[in-house]
């Protein structure tokens, strides 16, 4: 467990490079000028708690964090995971709906992500994202509209961890829910100790809001 004073590190190096104040258990603030938090916690046994596993606390054992976490991971048997979402909140908005993320495979497994697919499989119009990802949408212009982003595509292109970025309601949203050793295949513990894993994933998420509005 970090020390306070490792915190307080932490926490000043997100603020100098994302501008996200710490608050309660995230981060929130102004992000590239969009309304944003990131927020990461452990999580216990992820794929038990889809399935319907866990003894007497069930799936409801994955969802509680911090000491809380710990012992329901050990009165589960779970398997140990980390949750990191970052999201921007376009207030007054209602976006059409839609979703990439990284199809199921031998290193890739969705069953136990918490956000799910948003509406019918769809087409991107963009031939490299239709070969990577899964594509979703509630609106069949919708994916072709943020994909054509050239932002977006950018950041995509220099995302390391599988996707799954969601557009639903207000709110632009990027998780990562994983085992703490495939976490570390995709970022070194530095980016994820100086704030730079937290730079990386808003990064994309800004990227994604902002190829939600009109061009």
């Amino acid at each position: 467990m970090f020390g306070s004073g490792v915190q307080q590190a932490f926490a000043r190096q997100v603020a100098q490079k994302t501008g996200l104040q710490a608050q309660n258990d995230r981060f929130v603030g102004s992000f590239q000028g969009l309304p944003a938090w990131t927020k990461v916690g452990p999580v216990a046994d992820a794929a038990g708690a889809v399935m319907g596993r866990g003894g007497m606390l069930g799936g409801l054992g994955a969802l509680i964090g911090g000491t809380a976490g710990g012992m329901a991971q050990m009165m589960t048997g779970g398997a140990f995971f980390m949750k990191h979402d970052y999201v921007i909140e376009l207030t007054g908005s209602q976006l059409p709906g839609g979703s990439l993320r990284m199809p199921s495979g031998f290193l890739v497994d969705k069953t136990y992500q918490m956000r799910p697919a948003v509406g019918q499989r769809a087409s991107s119009g963009v031939p490299w994202i239709d070969s990577k990802y899964e594509i979703c949408s509630l609106h069949p212009q919708f994916m072709p509209f943020v994909c054509a982003s050239p932002e977006l595509q950018q950041a995509l292109q220099h995302w390391p961890a599988p996707l799954n970025l969601s557009w639903q309601g207000p709110q632009v949203w990027l998780e990562i829910l994983d085992s703490p050793t495939r976490i570390n295949s995709w970022f070194n513990m530095a980016q994820q100790q100086n704030g730079d894993m937290i730079l990386m994933g808003m990064t994309v998420v800004a990227a994604a809001a902002r190829a939600t509005f009109a061009r």
